[in-house]
């Protein structure tokens, strides 16, 4: 489970006259990334760098990238992705539009704007909480069926649709990482994999 944007996210900091105009929408393909990168790219031509990090899927095997995009090495992209890597929040895509301002940063001034300005931007934001979730097939027979239930609801399982003929026949929405190994006498494999 992770956190996803419920809307998308602006925020521009001024660090000695360079603006640093910070971006944050909900990506969920590397596509829809690209999407928004030409997008900004567009609408910015004159800036000097566009900054990223983006992660993309659940916490714990999510694609994740980022691009300094000519700034010096570990001074940009890292520092918006460390922000993103210690956040709760997936399937997001931080963009950072500078334009210099006539006095140079340093690495460490460049490395801490861009991740304040990662940190502002997510913490103006509004979250809804994401559970990816997968429906599987169960059989049992009537006498079976109580137990069934009782099974499911210990998952947190939603029951979809329950047909009665020869067998009962459940339709259930579990989440995607729930533990359906009490389930595999029931389950059946639809073939759909």
């Amino acid at each position: 489970m992770h956190k996803q944007p419920a809307s998308n996210g602006f925020f521009e900091l001024v660090e000695k006259r360079s603006r640093f105009i910070t971006y944050c929408e909900k990506v969920s393909c590397p596509k829809e990334f690209k999407q928004f990168l030409t997008r900004l790219k567009k609408h910015y031509p004159d800036a000097r760098h566009l900054c990223y990090g983006f992660r993309i899927g659940p916490l714990t095997h999510a694609q994740r990238g980022f691009s300094d995009d000519g700034e010096p090495s570990g001074t940009a992209g890292m520092p918006i992705l460390n922000v993103i890597d210690h956040s709760e929040f997936s399937d997001i895509a931080i963009i950072v539009v500078r334009y210099f301002g006539g006095t140079k940063l340093g690495t460490g001034g460049l490395a801490r704007a861009y991740s304040e300005a990662a940190s502002s931007v997510l913490k103006s934001m509004q979250w809804i909480e994401y559970e990816a979730k997968q429906e599987i097939l169960l059989h049992c027979q009537f006498q079976q069926e109580h137990q069934l239930r009782y099974l499911i609801k210990q998952l947190a399982g939603e029951i979809i649709s329950i047909e009665y003929s020869l067998q009962v026949e459940l339709k259930v929405s579990v989440a995607e990482d729930a533990d359906l190994s009490n389930l595999t006498l029931y389950r059946v494999d639809t073939g759909d994999h």
